[in-house]
């Protein structure tokens, strides 16, 4: 089985040992909330020395079964004030487990900033004192040029090392592009700690190995199949994530002017039917990338400008939803431009997102103007204090501009998707421990099922709660969010990846495995915010939203506070 590094920055040591024996099955957001729910104080300052900040490969990192590259990153959060787990694409994962690794606890403080070398002898710190203040891109630049191609770089920005609770952390791709775990705020808890970045290298390192390599190759085998055949896995190949841009405003959903309507007039210009036209006509972009090795879907993309200079990957549609619709800007180009910069800060691009609408209906920004968001950005590192109001996310811009309409459940702003007509998806962001998360289930229709109504104020209590387990359990295993939602629509794919894991570990596990581990993180997250002082009351979507009707539709928030607070009740 695998290895846990414990990191102690205070006392600058770095230890190897065998998981505890409660963690052997576990991995990627399991695996972090687990060691995060018994080793940190739930009334425990966040950017405080005593919270552990763990990454985490998932179950099945780094074995045949495709799309299993993601790395959970957990924590108590600053942003929520209680656990947390993001997650990103990029070649970390994979490598920490051909090291035989599990995963990386951190504890403690680095008395100076410092990089954490990974490699098949163990790991050691070493003084970053130079890498001070530089963007994620520079970061990148000079660790890679330091230690070579061969390694993977996690890195916080300089919003990170400034303690902005909309801090990201990022992971490289294995071509060096740039991806995040955006959500909550980690990258300030990595700032906080300071370490500025780990630099992953697996030559040498132990290698993956199954328990019944024949049984994973057949799961492997009928996983990438299914995978391939769903439509809406053929449409994020051509389109990328972008493509569901037309779907939420088709449905009504698409967050608009901070979440004052649900379709945008100007849709089609930040559409991904547009995004791939746009780069047909431009020197080096590419409609199809991988974030990792092992991607069957290839959704992201090389969006580049007129003259072929890359301006980002890897944008995607929350990004769009919530820094185009929801502020009013449709020139993507600018939008581009924002999320270089949001990326090269270490900022949450749907964490700025939801600030900025605030900040736009209150005046302090005026909507639609990308420019006047990337320039007040810009002023991040300055100590600018309106950038400083968005740099620290949605609710601490929505409090001191007085604002009456503020998108955020635990102090987490909210995805681009509109839980007045997704009221499932409404009933996640409001009961879920991360958070308003994009991640943690969302609720879309579907053909396979057409009894299910996601507008409908009852039996969406039921939908979030199966929802929550079972992407828990798939971050758990380190499966990518996409592919993981064909095997929503095709139960056999289900049984590929409990197959797997089964032939990866050699432990016979139950048909209902996915669920019964994922009720078990969520119930720990939910145990461990009760302990943080989290009550009901915080398992609530803002009030504006139960108030207002939602245009076109009018639709409102309805579902029963009874249904809300039955989730995950026994």
């Amino acid at each position: 089985m695998a290895d846990l590094l414990h990191v102690d920055l205070t006392q600058r040591t770095v230890t190897r040992n065998a998981l505890a024996a409660e963690h052997e099955m576990l991995g990627g957001h399991a695996l972090s909330s687990a060691i995060v729910a018994r080793e940190v104080d739930p009334k425990a300052d966040p950017l405080g020395p005593d919270n552990v900040l763990v990454y985490a490969a998932g179950i099945l990192a780094g074995t045949a079964i495709p799309n299993t590259g993601r790395l959970s990153v957990g924590a108590k959060s600053p942003l929520t004030g209680g656990i947390k787990e993001a997650n990103s694409g990029g070649a970390a994962a994979q490598k920490l487990a051909r090291l035989g690794l599990r995963g990386i606890k951190v504890t403690g403080r680095a008395d100076s900033l410092s990089v954490l070398e990974v490699n098949a002898d163990g790991g050691r710190l070493v003084p970053a004192a130079e890498l001070t203040g530089l963007g994620t891109r520079e970061t990148v630049q000079r660790l890679r040029e330091r230690y070579g191609d061969g390694v993977a770089i996690v890195c916080t920005g300089p919003a990170g090392e400034l303690l902005f609770k909309a801090s990201a952390i990022v992971v490289t791709s294995p071509d060096f592009r740039l991806r995040t775990a955006a959500r909550g705020g980690l990258g300030a808890v990595m700032g906080a700690k300071n370490l500025k970045a780990l630099v992953i290298d697996d030559a040498g390192g132990s290698g993956v190995t199954a328990a019944d390599p024949a049984s994973l190759k057949t799961a492997a085998v009928g996983l990438t199949k299914g995978i391939r055949s769903h439509p809406a896995m053929v449409a994020l190949e051509a389109l990328g994530t972008p493509f569901l841009v037309n779907v939420a405003n088709g449905l009504g959903c698409l967050s608009t002017r901070n979440f004052s309507a649900g379709q945008f007039e100007s849709v089609e210009a930040i559409s991904g039917e547009h995004m791939v036209e746009v780069m047909a006509g431009r020197p080096n972009a590419s409609p199809k990338h991988s974030c990792m090795t092992g991607c069957v879907v290839r959704c992201s993309q090389v969006y580049t400008d007129e003259d072929g200079s890359e301006i980002t990957s890897g944008f995607e549609y929350e990004t769009l939803g919530l820094l185009g619709a929801n502020c009013g800007i449709s020139d993507l180009d600018q939008l581009a431009r924002i999320d270089r910069l949001c990326d090269d800060l270490g900022l949450d691009t749907m964490e700025v997102g939801t600030a900025a609408g605030v900040a736009m209906e209150a005046g302090l920004l005026p909507w639609g103007d990308g420019a006047a968001v990337h320039e007040l950005l810009s002023k991040v590192t300055a100590g600018d204090a309106n950038a400083a109001l968005i740099a620290n996310g949605c609710a601490s811009t929505g409090a001191a501009l007085g604002a009456l309409r503020i998108p955020a459940v635990k102090g987490q702003g909210m995805p681009a998707w509109e839980p007045r007509v997704l009221k499932g998806t409404g009933v996640t962001y409001a009961t879920s421990p991360q958070g308003a998360d994009h991640t943690a289930g969302n609720a879309l229709p579907s053909p396979v099922n057409p009894d299910y109504d996601p507008s409908s104020p009852t039996g969406q209590d039921q939908m979030s709660q199966f929802l929550q387990a079972y992407f828990a359990a798939i971050d758990s295993l380190g499966f990518c969010l996409f592919p993981s939602l064909a095997a929503l629509d095709m139960p056999e794919l289900q049984g590929h990846l409990v197959s797997a894991v089964a032939a990866f570990t050699g432990e016979e596990l139950p048909a209902d495995y996915l669920i019964t581990l994922g009720t078990q993180v969520v119930t720990l997250e939910k145990d461990y915010n009760r302990r943080a002082g989290f009550t009901s009351a915080d398992d609530r979507l803002p009030a504006f939203m139960v108030r207002e009707s939602l245009p076109p539709g009018g639709n409102q928030f309805d579902v029963s506070e009874a249904d809300l607070d039955g989730v995950f009740a026994s």
